[in-house]
């Protein structure tokens, strides 16, 4: 059986894939930040653009 990678992710997916909380990921798409779909009363998001929001955010110490 051939596995099909999920086009969008809901909100409880997003929080369990990052660690980020619901309010945050809420606060970031207020914000600007964070590009989400919505489809009717559903909000979305695109795997690719979480891994972009989330690459956007690394520091490095010095």
């Amino acid at each position: 059986m051939e596995v099909i990678p999920r086009i969008l992710l809901n909100i409880r997916q997003v929080t369990q894939a990052t660690g980020i909380s619901r309010a945050s990921i809420y606060r970031q798409m207020k914000a600007g930040r964070l590009p989400f779909v919505k489809l009717g009363s559903r909000t979305l998001f695109r795997p690719a653009d979480i891994k972009h929001f989330v690459d956007r955010n690394v520091r490095v110490s010095d």
